[in-house]
């Protein structure tokens, strides 16, 4: 297994993630997406001694999420050496210690890919109402594009692990539309999806970029792919 992992100006928690990621034995790739603080001399210097292998891509500018995730799938795929990839923020909201507990669901499941579900009542509430709307038009839209019934509970999340052979030759769409776009193409392509609970913080350093208008970006995205592309 190996984890993708897009970071923007994450220096105070990109080392956390890491080390619980070497404690686990889990590979990693970290997008460094133009951050303007020292997230790659933190990574880099973790790398030295690291027991795992670490790789750093770094952008020169701010290029989204939709493209570190590209980037970052796209080089763990070259490889050619893992099964399974996970995709974990840089943020730490979301905790590596949960991966054997998604691992196993998607095994015992004999699912293709595991999606992370935060509980709502660790989630503000103004992003609990988005995520309920984004969820829901993700899933009829998975349905008119797919054929195939999924109900997302939480599409926003962006902790999970997927087969890598179902992440070869997908769209990742632009910004925040990434989870949307690859779970659109997942059902598409007849994979079994499954849910987890996971742990999530809400720190200081955490921060949130989604707001209702990248929201509204990321509907329109998903409209334009379906019908025009």
């Amino acid at each position: 297994m190996i984890a993708v992992i897009p970071a923007f100006n994450e220096e105070r928690n990109i080392l956390k993630v890491l080390n619980e990621l070497e404690e686990l034995g889990i590979d990693a790739v970290v997008v460094d997406d133009g951050s303007k603080d020292n997230t790659s001399k933190v990574v880099e210097e973790f790398a030295k001694n690291a027991k795992i292998k670490v790789y750093l891509i770094k952008n020169e500018k701010n290029e989204g999420k939709a493209k570190a995730i590209e980037k970052g799938t796209k080089f763990a795929l070259s490889l050619n050496r893992y099964k399974y990839i996970i995709y974990i923020d840089g943020d730490y909201q979301h905790k590596p210690r949960d991966i054997p507990k998604l691992l196993k669901k998607l095994r015992d499941t004999n699912a293709d890919a595991v999606f992370g579900v935060r509980k709502y009542k660790h989630i503000p509430l103004h992003r609990q109402i988005s995520n309920f709307v984004a969820s829901v038009l993700t899933s009829l839209a998975v349905f008119i594009y797919s054929k195939r019934f999924y109900f997302f509970r939480d599409v926003q999340c962006g902790f999970r692990i997927i087969k890598a052979e179902f992440l070869k030759d997908i769209t990742f769409g632009d910004g925040y539309a990434v989870e949307h776009f690859i779970a659109l193409q997942l059902a598409k392509k007849g994979a079994k999806i499954v849910e987890e609970y996971v742990s999530v913080e809400y720190h200081d350093e955490a921060v949130s970029y989604i707001t209702t208008k990248k929201i509204l970006e990321v509907a329109k995205q998903l409209i334009k792919f379906i019908f025009l592309d």
